[in-house]
């Protein structure tokens, strides 16, 4: 079975690649959910002359693999935050994710958007202890949520109690994201993909088809562009995940995800139920064979289902949980790292940096600046990764390819899963023959028989 989800029956609509020289007022890099969001409300608060860029297709990255749920529970993160952040810094987040929530509603009305948009309830359960449960719905109601503890009763699986946001959702993200992308074009947008962003050059995005020169720069792409220049290869990694999409699984009405790390995530696609887990950082997959596994357990959870779609997706994680949303320097402006809540915390950062370009500044920006990070939400993260990074230098096996990265000289592992090269440190992967499929390298693996020579 081809590693394709249920969202990629869709067709996208096409581009050229950008070749020669432009100017423009904003340039985005990176046209999935996020970009295509960064340059339809920069449009409607005034902004006419937008480029967009991708090394690949319109919606082909994130936005292709994501499980697609609207909502501002992202995990156990409030409790985290009113100890870590403060109060204010934790208002600060949930209202810019329930704005994003509401603008999701308000843009599906106003363009007339047919992607599936189900308002549902977000759930996260625990299937033993409820300590942290019980410490996030104190922390969520603090904060003005009408969050309360419950027990599902949908799931395959007991639990031992769940906290429960209302007013969440969950659509179809490439029908959203084709529509959007639509309107743009239709309005004068330029998109171009199969376009590689390589850097940043006195005020022009440097591609591998030509410069584009832009009063603002936005770093929307999967993996920001800019890493090394902007040092946030020290502040982000990177994570793997599995999802199935299962006939024959019965109905589900809400979204769920568990509270460990790496385990069930559940929701409903008309008569599909999508079933995730097996989280883990990219390159340690150990050769473990994930899908096997999440094939297994879908057996034992919904024994007369069948697997009708399988894929997996790739996230930017950062260590203390806030994604990095705002203004790099001058007119650079980034967003990234979202913790795997790419749909909301895409819609989010849009707003977020439309308004900084606009009007200089955004209601919600403090708690994403990439500045004044408490240093206790990210130690424990830092200290992980930055041991692991030390680990991973230059190890590898030795295979037709070289196994080095081309980011920053980190060992690459292979996939058999998905028979990929993938970084053990900052996430990049290759193909088989080295290839680049996903950044931040930006070159492909070098031929082993060239070193040999």
């Amino acid at each position: 079975m081809n590693h394709t989800s249920v969202w990629q029956q869709e067709t996208m609509p096409a581009f050229r690649s950008l070749q020669g020289e432009a100017r423009t007022d904003a340039v985005i890099v990176g046209a999935g959910l996020c970009g295509l969001l960064c340059a339809y409300l920069l449009r409607r608060k005034g902004m006419r002359d937008i480029v967009i860029l991708d090394a690949g297709e319109v919606g082909g990255g994130v936005t292709a693999g994501t499980t697609a749920k609207i909502t501002s529970q992202h995990g156990l993160i409030y409790a985290k935050l009113l100890k870590g952040a403060g109060v204010e810094r934790a208002k600060q987040y949930l209202s810019a994710n329930e704005a994003a929530i509401r603008n999701f509603k308000e843009i599906i009305e106003r363009e007339g958007i047919d992607c599936a948009f189900t308002p549902c309830n977000a759930w996260i359960y625990a299937t033993d202890h409820t300590q942290a449960i019980e410490d996030e719905v104190r922390a969520a109601q603090r904060l003005g949520m009408a969050a309360v503890f419950a027990h599902p009763a949908e799931l395959p699986i007991p639990t031992a109690g769940a906290i429960q946001f209302p007013g969440q959702a969950h659509f179809h993200p490439l029908r959203f994201a084709r529509r959007i992308c639509e309107i743009l074009a239709a309005d004068g947008c330029k998109i171009y993909t199969r376009t590689r962003a390589t850097g940043i050059e006195d005020g022009a995005v440097v591609t591998d088809g030509g410069k584009i020169w832009a009063k603002h720069i936005i770093s929307a792409s999967h993996y920001p562009f800019i890493d090394k220049f902007s040092l946030l290869f020290t502040k982000i990694f990177q994570e793997r995940s599995y999802a199935l999409a299962l006939r024959n699984a019965g109905t589900l009405k809400d979204v769920y995800l568990d509270c460990k790390h790496g385990g069930y995530s559940f929701r409903p696609y008309g008569d599909l139920v999508l079933l995730g887990a097996y989280d883990h950082k990219t390159g340690h997959e150990d050769d473990i064979r994930h899908f096997d596994g999440l094939r297994r357990a879908a057996q034992t959870l919904y024994p007369a289902a069948e697997t009708a779609f399988m894929w997996s997706a790739q996230d930017c994680m950062t260590h203390d949980g806030i994604p990095y949303i705002g203004r790099l320097k001058d007119k650079i402006y980034i967003a990234s790292g979202f913790n795997k809540w790419g749909m909301t915390s895409g819609m989010a950062a849009a707003d977020i940096l439309s308004d900084w370009i606009t009007q200089g500044r955004s209601e919600f920006s403090e708690v994403f600046s990439l500045n004044n990070r408490d240093i206790g939400l990210q130690a424990g993260s830092f200290c992980r990764e930055a041991a692991d990074i030390a680990g991973n230098l230059l190890t590898g096996l030795t295979h037709a390819v070289e196994p080095v990265c081309t980011h920053m000289g980190c060992g690459v592992k292979w996939n058999p899963d998905e028979e990929t090269w993938d970084c053990t440190c900052h996430g990049s992967r290759f193909d088989p023959e080295g290839r680049v499929l996903c950044g931040p390298a930006l070159k492909p693996l070098k031929r082993a028989e060239v070193m040999r020579a």
